[in-house]
């Protein structure tokens, strides 16, 4: 079974709650433990402080007789009470005399343990004396202890001060259990928020999951709603973002197939035909030569179509491989006017702007020859009989750019319709009853060989008036600077890096270096 993202964060989130308040815990214990064993410590040195500071001020020599002691009972009952604590008092050898227990005392079996006895008699100020009584009796205690001294420092009795460590154990127990309370409180309180945040973040994503199944079974209108501008959102765009982009591609892929099927339709049903009626003799012997130049004539549009469908399938793939080269312009213009001074001189048309000069770029000479022919192609195809067709190419030397016209004279193009004269299959015809000549691939082919090629293409208009075609390419100049600088950069690492090497191995020093300098001067 598949864990899901909300089963998986719930339990990294639950995992890192628990160990987090079991190492709290376990701190917190240990620290308790500390801090109340250090309290109740401090607590039986005060009361062994306490007890002493009494004897002093009623008995001069401290412990005598066991009479002597009998006043002092209920101050060591009220010491004793305040604190919590069993005030002990010894004789010189260990022997009790008197004890805040009364009848529970477990001391009066015997003397008390001679370790701590020696530890007090070893120590001058107060001693904390846990384990020596706790070593001797079935139950643990903390303890502290002095030894009582007269004028002359010989030790005449003992105080010790004792508390059941049963007393902390009880405490720490009950701080535990509240501890543990809220441990589980917290957990349960998480564990909700945990939750509810988990299905905040997944719903998103269980609903793009869901779209996306639906996108994969062709339903490509779908799209995800984005809610606010955390990473989910972003991918919810992202994905819209995507879907627009694989609707587009599907529209494209269909339209293309159509007019892909009905461009080839109509010249193969043209060949058919007159084939048809060749064979058959609808059409007499005298008139087959007509036809079969209509036949080629067809033969040619299918394999000129063939040819534009090879290249963009080029272009889509990006198996167009740019041998950029610097020359002059001029050389391609040239050549393709003079390719079509046959159709120019036919249909009279006027030839303007043909002043060729010295004007470099930087760019395939194939693909510019492409361009430049697939635009005087399709500017010849909508000029009319006596009209004109112009080049102009300038050069902007700042932004290094040349900038390509190429104009035609002729009933032009709407408005509404310029912006979409690039894409695949176009025609203008689409808004006005002209312009139906050609499939609509050439000028999608002439845009994306001038993007690969570093430039940009555009068109202006006038109905009645005009078409003009602008393209921008590299120049020459620019990209050479380019290189130049590129090649010196190159150099310059090339140089850092071999003057680094010889200084690591010693050829260089600061001598040898000055020589250089002095040298290059």
């Amino acid at each position: 079974m598949n864990k899901t993202i909300a089963s998986r964060f719930f339990g990294a989130t639950s995992m890192l709650i628990i160990t987090s308040i079991a190492m709290l815990g376990i701190t917190f214990m240990i620290f308790a433990n500390q801090y109340f064993e250090m309290e109740r410590l401090n607590v039986l040195t005060l009361c062994v402080e306490s007890v002493e500071d009494n004897l002093e001020a009623n008995y001069k020599n401290h412990v005598g007789r066991i009479n002597d002691i009998v006043p002092l009972t209920e101050n060591l009952q009220l010491i004793s009470g305040t604190n919590q604590t069993t005030v002990i008092i010894a004789d010189a050898d260990g022997g009790l005399i008197t004890c805040t227990d009364d009848i529970d005392c477990i001391h009066k079996n015997g003397p008390l343990p001679q370790q701590a006895i020696e530890l007090a008699k070893e120590t001058v100020g107060t001693i904390r004396l846990s384990d020596s009584f706790s070593q001797t009796y079935s139950r643990d205690y903390y303890a502290a202890g002095k030894a009582i001294r007269d004028t002359q420092g010989n030790v005449t009795g003992y105080i010790f001060a004792t508390i059941d460590r049963g007393t902390i154990t009880i405490f720490t127990n009950a701080l535990l259990s509240m501890f543990m309370l809220s441990a589980c409180v917290m957990i349960l309180i998480s564990s909700i928020v945990s939750l509810a945040v988990t299905s905040r973040l997944t719903t998103p994503l269980r609903n793009i999951t869901e779209i996306a199944r639906r996108f994969s079974q062709g339903d490509f209108s779908v799209r995800a709603k984005v809610e606010g501008d955390d990473e989910v959102a972003h991918l919810a765009h992202t994905f819209n973002q995507m879907a627009a982009f694989v609707e587009n591609n599907e529209t494209s892929r269909s339209n293309f197939v159509t007019n892909i099927a009905h461009e080839l339709r109509t010249p193969m049903t043209s060949i058919k035909g007159f084939v048809d009626g060749i064979i058959d003799g609808t059409i007499p012997p005298e008139k087959e030569g007509t036809y079969l130049k209509i036949v080629s004539d067809e033969v040619g549009r299918l394999a000129r179509l063939t040819n534009s469908m090879l290249d963009i399938s080029k272009l889509d793939s990006g198996e167009f491989i740019l041998n950029v080269d610097s020359y002059n312009i001029w050389e391609t213009i040239s050549a393709v006017a003079f390719a079509f001074e046959n159709r120019i001189e036919d249909a009279g048309i006027q030839v303007r702007g043909f002043e060729p000069s010295r004007i470099r770029i930087a760019a395939d000479k194939d693909i510019v020859h492409q361009i430049v022919y697939n635009l005087v192609d399709n500017a010849l195809k909508f000029t009319p009989d006596g009209g004109y067709i112009s080049f102009n190419v300038t050069e902007d030397k700042q932004n290094g750019l040349v900038t390509v016209k190429i104009r035609n004279s002729g009933d032009g193009i709407e408005a509404e319709a310029l912006p979409y004269v690039f894409e695949r299959f176009y025609k203008a015809d689409s808004s006005r009853s002209v312009h139906t000549k050609g499939a609509g691939i050439g000028l999608y082919i002439v845009k994306t060989l001038v993007n690969r090629s570093g430039g940009d293409i555009h068109v202006e208009s006038r109905l009645g008036e005009y078409t003009e075609f602008i393209f921008t390419l590299p120049s020459a100049e620019k990209a050479e600077k380019s290189k130049k600088a590129a090649d010196k950069g190159d150099k310059g690492k090339k140089n850092r890096a071999d003057k680094a090497d010889k200084s690591k191995r010693g050829l260089i020093t600061p001598k040898n270096e000055k020589k250089n300098r002095d040298k290059n001067r």
